[in-house]
């Protein structure tokens, strides 16, 4: 492994870490009234930060161990 994989390492890491923040408090960041927003509020813009998360956190942790 070399730098650029350790940096999409800890770029992955933040993401899942962002996620796994958003999940324990209910709320998601919103970028419209740049504030913080219930689950109850805006559960689309919720479901979307918790799946888009995980898959592109999951894929930028996962792939440098693949290749």
């Amino acid at each position: 492994m070399n730098i650029p994989d350790f940096i999409r390492i800890a770029i992955g890491s933040a993401i899942l870490l962002y996620v796994a923040y958003c999940l324990l408090n209910h709320k998601v960041w919103i970028r419209k009234t740049f504030s913080w927003g219930t689950k109850e509020k805006y559960p689309k813009q919720y479901k979307m930060t918790i799946i888009g998360g995980i898959l592109i956190g999951s894929f930028m942790v996962g792939s440098p161990f693949l290749s």
